[in-house]
C-alpha cells in the first residue's frame, strides 16, 4: 500500500469507518456477469488491445471497509482520454462519479502527462503485450501509452463490477473538494470535516 493509500485509510478511520479484517479478492474477469465480461473485452479492443484472450489481472481493491464498502483512491494518473472512453459507455453513466471523472479526464490530462508520462508509468513489457508498442513519451496521438490504457481498462473492470455485480464501491479523486478542501490536501494532512467526508462518500457510493 502506498503512502497516499495509507493516508486515505487514516482519514477514513478519523471519520468513523473501520477497515475490514481481511481484504476482499481483487476483481477478476470471470467474476463478472457474462455480458459484463463481453463488455470489458470489447473495451479492451476499443482501447487498442491486440490479443484474442488477454490475461487481465487488476491489483487488489484499495481500501475495504467493514460492511463491505470499498473505497478506491484515484490519483492524477487515472485521468486521461483512455479513462474517459471507458466512462462514455452507457452502463457507466449511472455511476455516481461518472460526471465528475469525465470532467477531470479533460481538465487534468496534462497533469497526468507531466507526472506519469514517462518510464514505467508510460509503458512496460507486460502492457505492450496487451496493447502493442508505445508511442513517444507524453505523446498521446497515435500509439500512446500502453500502461495508461491498461489502467483505464482495470478501472473499468472495477466500475462494471459496481454497476452490475453487487460491489459497493465509492471512488474518490485527489481533485474532489470535500468540506472546502481538496482530497489531495486532506491526504497531505489538512484537517478533515468528518461529516462532510461521510456525506461525500455516501453520494459517491454505487450500490450495484
Amino acid at each position: 500500500m502506498g503512502a497516499r493509500q495509507d493516508a486515505l485509510v487514516h482519514i477514513l478511520v478519523e471519520a468513523g469507518y473501520k477497515p475490514a479484517a481481511t481484504r476482499s479478492m481483487r476483481p477478476h474477469l470471470k467474476s463478472l456477469r457474462p455480458q459484463d465480461q463481453a463488455e470489458i473485452l470489447r473495451l479492451y479492443r476499443a482501447l487498442g488491445g491486440t490479443l484474442d484472450e488477454p490475461r487481465l489481472r487488476p491489483g487488489p481493491w484499495d481500501c475495504v471497509l467493514e460492511g463491505g464498502l470499498i473505497v478506491e483512491l484515484d490519483e492524477s494518473q487515472h485521468f486521461n482520454r483512455y479513462r474517459r472512453k471507458t466512462l462514455e459507455q452507457a452502463w457507466a453513466q449511472r455511476l455516481p462519479w461518472c460526471e465528475a471523472y469525465m470532467r477531470y479526464c479533460v481538465q487534468y490530462e496534462s497533469a497526468c502527462a507531466a507526472e506519469r508520462g514517462w518510464g514505467s508509468y508510460w509503458t512496460s513489457i507486460a502492457t505492450e503485450r496487451l496493447f502493442g508498442p508505445a508511442g513517444p513519451a507524453r505523446l498521446l496521438e497515435g500509439a500512446g501509452s500502453p500502461r495508461w490504457k491498461q489502467r483505464a481498462l482495470y478501472d473499468a473492470m472495477r466500475d462494471i463490477a459496481a454497476a452490475g455485480s453487487g460491489v459497493r464501491l465509492a471512488r474518490l479523486a485527489v481533485y474532489d473538494v470535500i468540506g472546502g478542501a481538496s482530497l489531495a490536501e486532506l491526504l497531505d494532512g489538512k484537517p478533515v470535516d468528518r461529516d462532510a467526508l461521510r456525506a461525500f462518500i455516501d453520494e459517491r457510493t454505487a450500490r450495484g
